[in-house]
């Protein structure tokens, strides 16, 4: 579903990101961690055409960048997306849909699944943090595209909030659909992904299936804590 070859990514002289090749299945939910500046945004870049790879090749469901059907592939919730402040959340959502060529009756249906259909008629200026976050999930979920690709999905939001995010995500794989994910919080990896893929100043430092390390471990803490005892032993 995903195939990322030798992908790198250079700015000016610094490297953000090493050539990285890696492989993701239709069907998977796949958490990018790694801490700040590690390389996560930037691969997230890459992916959604943002930014363009200083080198290799990036294919979604077998389309390549340069094919018009690559961008119907995917569906994008960035970590800093910034909506129309006078407008209402109803109007951005509706925009966004007409943008993505969405039906425009998912507006009112994603406004719903987000908490935010009382609020539809506020504009987006009097939102705080956490309804912002919301409101750009909303928009990622307009779409059917077969890839859901999500960054810092949860950044912001409360206790409450982010456990309604994280049973949306999971009943959207349940549908079938292809999850990247990006997150600090290790708890919802293992609650979340079926697969862990950790990046270490732009660099594929682990790639590991969720299920077998918490059958060993006690949490995934527990194994990253090793791994790096093992390196500096």
């Amino acid at each position: 579903m995903i195939t990322i070859e030798q992908v790198s990514k250079t700015y000016g002289k610094k490297e953000a990101l090493s050539p990285l090749s890696l492989t993701i299945s239709a069907g998977e939910c796949v958490a990018l961690c790694g801490g700040n500046g590690a390389g996560k945004s930037t691969l997230l870049k890459a992916l959604t055409t943002i930014h363009t790879p200083t080198t290799g090749t990036i294919h979604l469901n077998g389309y390549a960048v340069e094919e018009a059907a690559y961008k119907r592939q995917f569906t994008y919730m960035p970590d800093d997306l910034i909506f129309p402040a006078e407008l209402t959340a109803e109007e951005n959502i509706t925009m966004m849909a007409n943008m993505q060529g969405a039906p425009v009756s998912r507006v009112e249906e994603v406004l719903d699944i987000v908490g935010l259909q009382e609020v539809k008629a506020q504009k987006v200026k009097t939102f705080s943090k956490g309804m912002h976050q919301r409101l750009a999930f909303a928009q990622s979920l307009l779409s059917d595209a077969p890839i859901l690709i999500l960054d810092e999905p949860t950044n912001g939001l409360d206790p409450y909030w982010v456990a309604e995010m994280q049973k949306v995500i999971m009943e959207e794989h349940a549908k079938g659909r292809t999850i990247l994910f990006t997150t600090h919080l290790l708890p919802i990896v293992e609650k979340m992904a079926d697969r862990l893929v950790f990046l270490r100043e732009g660099q594929l430092f682990i790639d590991k299936s969720v299920a077998p390390l918490l059958e060993r471990y006690s949490s995934l803490d527990d194994y990253l804590f090793e791994q790096y005892k093992k390196e500096r032993s």
